[in-house]
């Protein structure tokens, strides 16, 4: 039987968590909302993560990092000073947004004359210090209580969201339902850290960890940002409509994307105590990877045009071609490079690996938008994101003598890798010659 433990119960949640908005763009799609308005309330999730991913996940990450080497009341102080500090980041975010809403911003508002970035504004104000509640129940090994609070936030988010629409309100009234979430979820947070923390700020324990969280917020804004750059280039080119058909179609297999992320973390201290076995084990565990990920991504890149017309509906099965070209990910996302030089700790190589991606992410993106439209931004991400592992690859081979083949199994890799591109061709043709027009 399947035992829960700490971690996939984490993991769980945050499936939960992306399934969410998953379910309201299928909500949104199956109820026939403009695909204009639907852009304005993808819009309006994009800004409020536009600004903060980076830094939340970097304070996170850093406080996962101290906690556990603290005694029992320091850990109790760690929490809440945490808290502390993405309350006060958070705060300041979204004077930002409400401050530049009308000038610096417009462009990502066009039809609301700055209405939807100071919605999310207060969004992110309420929702982001909220994020330190699951890792609460994380640390204080609370995993059903994980799954219950995530089960029922998002049925929530998604009642909220959905409910406007149903009645015919405008979709104003779906971001303050989640903005009504977000104040839940926060109160939600008061009363863990009523219980499992210190109500002590600490001016010294903010400054070691915002010491501590700042290599990781910079590696992270410029590693994840390409997402972000993306939405902003098809703003900057596209109206709502476009914005909101690449919206539905920017979308990784989120299974893999955490479980990928999980194991690159999980293999690090192997690969520290013993390069030689860590890579072997590294090696062999991300071929079991492989070969239950690539055959799923081929069945889905020949049936995602059925999968977008009855999932979402028919306005959206253009939005199958931007999901094909980031199903191909898959192909950088199974190698791990960067696992071994996390371990090695030479990580400033991840640093220069990730700023060489976004210049070309945003060159090529933009070059190729203007040549073949929304397809050329994925495009570009897609081959920002294969020189990102390449670079990675020469640094292990030429600076430190580890080869690819001792933690890449070439064969499987290689065979994978061409039957996933033929795949995705033979979608390209098959939409090309309009085999899915039924």
């Amino acid at each position: 039987m399947f035992k829960l433990s700490n971690l996939s119960s984490l993991q769980l949640f945050q499936l939960i968590r992306y399934s969410t908005f998953v379910l309201i763009g299928i909500g949104f799609a199956k109820l026939q909302l403009p695909q204009s308005v639907i852009g304005q309330f993808e819009t309006f999730i994009l800004i409020s993560g536009m600004v903060s991913f980076f830094w939340m996940s970097g304070i996170i990450n850093s406080m996962l990092s101290i906690y556990p080497k603290k005694d029992e009341e320091e850990k109790k102080a760690v929490l809440f000073n945490t808290f502390v500090t993405l309350l006060l980041i958070s705060t300041v975010a979204g004077v930002v947004l409400l401050l530049f809403s009308q000038s610096l911003l417009s462009f990502l508002d066009k039809q609301s004359n700055g209405s939807l970035v100071q919605l999310s504004g207060a969004y992110l104000l309420l929702n982001n210090p909220s994020f330190i509640s699951e890792y609460i129940l994380f640390l204080n090994e609370k995993k059903k209580s994980i799954l219950i609070y995530g089960t029922v936030t998002s049925v929530a988010s998604v009642a909220v969201a959905i409910t406007p629409v149903i009645l015919n309100c405008p979709i104003e009234y779906s971001m303050y339902g989640l903005i009504v979430v977000a104040l839940c979820r926060i109160m939600f947070s008061f009363f863990l850290l009523d219980k499992f923390a210190n109500f002590n700020f600490n001016i010294q324990l903010q400054l070691t960890n915002l010491k501590l969280s700042l290599p990781l917020i910079l590696s992270i804004f410029v590693s994840g940002s390409a997402e972000y750059i993306d939405g902003l280039i098809v703003k900057a080119k596209f109206n709502d409509m476009f914005f909101a058909l690449y919206r539905y179609g920017s979308k990784e297999l989120p299974v893999l994307l955490i479980i990928a992320n999980t194991f690159s973390t999980g293999m690090i201290p192997a690969i520290a105590a013993n390069l030689e076995d860590g890579l072997k084990e590294l090696k062999d565990r991300s071929t079991k990877l492989m070969h239950v990920f690539f055959p799923l991504t081929i069945v889905l890149l020949l049936l995602s045009p059925v999968i977008y017309r009855y999932v979402f509906s028919e306005s959206f099965v253009y939005s199958s071609i931007i999901f094909n070209i980031y199903l191909l990910l898959i192909i950088p996302r199974l190698l791990f490079p960067q696992t071994i030089l996390t371990g090695m700790q030479q990580t400033k190589y991840l640093l220069i690996s990730a700023v060489l991606e976004i210049v070309l992410n945003v060159t090529l993106s933009i070059y190729l938008a203007g040549k073949i439209g929304l397809p050329g931004i994925a495009l570009g991400t897609f081959i920002a994101y294969c020189f990102d592992k390449i670079f990675m690859i020469g640094v292990n081979y030429f600076v430190y003598g580890i080869k690819p083949y001792g933690y890449i199994k070439g064969i499987p890799f290689m065979l994978y890798s061409l039957a996933t591109i033929f795949a995705f061709a033979v979608s390209q043709y098959l939409f090309k010659i309009g085999f899915w027009d039924f």
